[in-house]
């Protein structure tokens, strides 16, 4: 299988461990393939300005994510 590298937000990371240890997933590769399936099936679903919506609420920065964490 071809592989991708990303980067990502150390909060993010940590939630991804979480879930990996919590048995849910059986990788951090199993849980990301899974968070980009359902984004393109998820996107399949919508229109083109829906699309740019969600593009432009997930163009966040590390601390925005801390503060949405600590809300």
């Amino acid at each position: 299988m071809p592989t991708t590298s990303v980067e990502i937000p150390e909060i993010l990371k940590k939630r991804i461990e979480e879930k990996v240890e919590s048995g849910e997933y059986t990788s951090n590769s199993d849980f990301i393939r899974y968070a980009v399936r359902r984004m393109l099936d998820r996107e399949d679903s919508l229109s083109p300005k829906a699309i740019a919506e969600l593009n432009e609420r997930m163009d966040y920065d590390e601390e925005e994510l801390v503060d949405i964490e600590e809300a």
